[in-house]
């Protein structure tokens, strides 16, 4: 049954108070970082938010009298609508600051992106759900990881790498949830790890001369070589493994199995060295040097860091903030909002603003361990991570300790997507955690 108000009575009401309190919050420092302490005016995107939190909070209690496992039934429907609708931003989106990834419809945008996090949540929890006996095979990694990277490859082409690098914990974590064998996992991240560091070395050897100076490094830099050594690589692989299949020699295990690791991860590289822009590798690059371009990627890293350092214990007040409202602090209505509330609460906001996303992200985890059913837990386990990594690497670049990726903070920072998408999100625990009274 699609719509039943069985267990509603179990609402999670202290949930529900926590998200308002964030929201509020958010909406306090979007109207702070959007005053204008000279001419006394406000650039007015506070009231967008509001009233895309209405909005929010309408479809957060219509997915309470949802029946969460419905979502599963047309998960598929669902993903293949968001993947469609991504395609289309990619061709035909309006551009803002070099991205293709809203749709604009007139009145109000949307970002089909923010929205794909959440199908791929429903469509990894319906698919693990049914492979939940075979899930630790190898084999049964390939439709998960597919399912991930379509969307992923998409969205490299808006480009936006800030949301496409969130998909991959997403998967990660639901594949570990789903009972996946944890030395596949690993081969995973290693793989990733392999397809990122390359690229990023490469830019840095170019960034400060340094090509040509080690003939190892610089084999690196020529794509078509480096494309054709990994295919052969991987097609040595492949014959290894056909090999030990039919012979069940172990050693041929100790060469397929890092073979496969390092092959896909220089293919792997050789994609992202093509799809990312410059200044999407020189930003991670920053990240762990900002000195490296203080005028250019690095200045958002050190003026966060001013903010953030300049607020003290007790921060300087509201609408107080100097780094803010004198307009030093970039884009501080969205990726640097937490810079706003360290600026202007100090370190005691910040820590109580950390204390209300921990009960968040905690009640998230309570909901997957007591689901009545496997769907319902992968569901609030994928939901959480989506929570989890979006103040990590959001509160992180803030701080320095992440590279500048464009991550907004939910429920903080401004953009109605995010903020739809999160409420949406917070609507389907509530659901879960719900009904696990219902028998």
């Amino acid at each position: 049954m699609l719509f039943s108000k069985d267990g509603l009575s179990k609402i999670d009401y202290n949930l529900v108070i926590a998200i308002i309190v964030a929201v509020t919050i958010g909406i306090l420092m979007i109207y702070s970082a959007g005053f204008d302490p000279i001419d006394k005016m406000n650039n007015g995107l506070y009231r967008k938010q509001i009233l895309w939190f209405i909005f929010g909070f309408i479809f957060m209690v219509g997915m309470t009298v949802i029946n969460y496992q419905a979502l599963g039934d047309y998960s598929l429907h669902i993903y293949i609508v968001l993947v469609v609708l991504l395609i289309i931003t990619t061709i035909f989106g309006t551009p803002v600051r070099n991205t293709r990834a809203w749709l604009n419809f007139g009145l109000f945008s949307i970002q089909p992106s923010e929205f794909m996090k959440l199908g791929l949540v429903i469509i990894l929890a319906k698919y693990l759900e049914i492979r939940e006996r075979d899930i630790n095979r190898l084999r049964e990694l390939v439709v998960p990881t597919l399912v991930t990277f379509v969307p992923v490859l998409v969205i490299l082409q808006q480009p936006d790498f800030g949301t496409a690098i969130i998909f991959i914990p997403i998967l990660l974590t639901m594949l570990f949830v789903g009972g996946a064998d944890v030395s596949h996992l690993i081969s995973i991240v290693l793989i990733a790890a392999i397809a990122l560091v390359v690229p990023m070395i490469l830019t840095y050897r170019e960034w400060v001369g340094a090509e040509g100076s080690n003939f190892i490094l610089d084999f690196f830099t020529d794509i078509r070589l480096l494309m054709i050594v990994s295919s052969v690589m991987l097609l040595i692989t492949l014959v290894t493994f056909v090999l030990h299949f039919f012979s069940v020699k172990k050693f041929l295990r100790k060469i397929y199995v890092p073979g496969s690791i390092l092959s896909l991860g220089l293919m792997a590289s050789v994609i992202i060295q093509n799809l990312f822009r410059v200044y999407q590798k020189r930003r991670i690059l920053v990240f762990l040097n900002p000195d490296l371009d203080p005028q250019g990627s690095g200045y958002n890293i050190i003026q966060s860091k001013i903010a953030i350092g300049s607020g003290g214990f007790f921060g300087k007040g509201f609408l107080k903030g100097s780094q803010s409202q004198l307009g030093f602090l970039p884009e501080k209505t969205s990726d640097f909002i937490f810079s706003v509330v360290a600026e202007e609460w100090g370190f005691i906001g910040g820590l109580i603003l950390l204390g209300i996303f921990g009960f968040i992200i905690l009640r998230g985890i309570q909901t997957a361990f007591d689901a009545k059913d496997k769907f319902g837990a992968l569901l609030a386990s994928g939901i959480t991570t989506i929570f989890f990594f979006h103040v990590l690497v959001n509160i992180g670049m803030a701080v320095g300790i992440m590279p500048v990726t464009g991550l907004p903070l939910c429920f903080i920072s401004y953009g109605g997507s995010n903020l739809l998408m999160s409420m949406i999100s917070i609507g389907i625990l509530l659901n879960i955690r719900a009904r696990k009274f219902v028998y």
